[in-house]
């Protein structure tokens, strides 16, 4: 992945700040045109009362005015650095799928944003602006919610599921890793329940099961990946696969988690959920999610 074209959504919250400061960084490596855009949202309920649209106009103004300032704060960073910059500020009542039609109608290579990482209540009643382009976008989303103590990319940790999107995350992983000369680390998760039979004879583990099997799926894992490089690794771990993805990230120093995503959506999404939005809500590293153009 070289990217020309970066789409950064930004708020005014300090995570837009973590967003901008990591489109600066692969725009210095690939010089690509940064656009950062903002949306104000117009409240549905309220588009069709004349009389709430005149006092709605004079709102929507004044934030449109408070917006151009952070424009402003923000792009006299690319400035500074002598890199190409736009700003675009439109108007919307959701701030997803205005982020989706103005990326789709551009043609950027990918968007990079902050996201709150809230979890629990908070996200079920808020929900997230990040995630529900993390789920849709048919563009690479780069997402953080936390600053990273030095921006880099030496390890990169790439989760593979052994489907046919997995395939773009090894691809883009590859092509990262070699931008940057960094180590890859291909992880495949057993996320196994066993029946509490199991657990009244003493046994924990899946592996103690089959001894042979996590060196049986190390083989596939490398077979499937098809990587021929001395800085690529591969493990098998037997977690549950959110949490661990993000803690396995953190404890061994990854500065990127490179994901595909399925896209679910619908009843499918409410049912099944979506791994790789759960770990952009907790990890500690920026996430690059690809791979919703791929049927599964």
């Amino acid at each position: 992945m070289k990217p020309s074209k970066i789409l950064v959504p930004i708020d005014s919250s300090p995570f837009s700040d973590y967003a901008i400061d990591y489109a600066i960084f692969l725009s210095q490596k690939y010089g690509a045109e940064i656009t950062l855009f903002h949306v104000i949202v117009l409240y549905e309920a309220d588009v069709d009362e004349e009389v709430h649209v005149k006092q709605l106009e004079e709102i929507v103004k004044r934030k449109e005015q408070n917006t151009s300032g952070l424009m402003d704060r923000h792009q006299q960073k690319f400035v500074d650095k002598n890199l190409k910059i736009s700003s675009h500020i439109m108007r919307g009542i959701s701030p997803p799928n205005s982020i989706l039609e103005y990326c789709e109608k551009h043609k950027f290579d990918l968007i990079i944003m902050g996201t709150h990482g809230r979890t629990g209540i908070k996200n079920w009643i808020y929900g997230s602006v990040a995630e529900k382009v993390v789920r849709l976008s048919k563009t690479a989303v780069l997402t953080l919610h936390k600053s990273p103590e030095s921006i880099q990319i030496n390890k990169i940790i790439v989760p593979v599921d052994f489907s046919d999107n997995s395939r773009d995350g090894i691809e883009n992983a590859v092509k990262i890793a070699k931008d940057f000369d960094a180590e890859v680390e291909f992880i495949h998760i057993i996320e196994q329940q066993l029946q509490p039979s199991f657990h009244v004879v003493g046994i924990e583990s899946i592996f103690a099961i089959n001894p042979d099997l996590k060196k049986i799926t190390s083989e596939k894992l490398e077979e499937f990946c098809n990587i021929n490089d001395a800085k690529s690794t591969f493990t098998v771990l037997e977690v549950a696969a959110h949490q661990s993805i993000a803690d396995y990230a953190e404890e061994s120093g990854a500065d990127l988690i490179i994901m595909s995503t399925h896209g679910y959506t619908g009843l499918d999404h409410l049912l099944i959920g979506s791994t790789t939005e759960r770990v952009v809500r907790v990890a500690g590293c920026p996430v690059l999610t690809v791979g919703r153009h791929r049927k599964s």
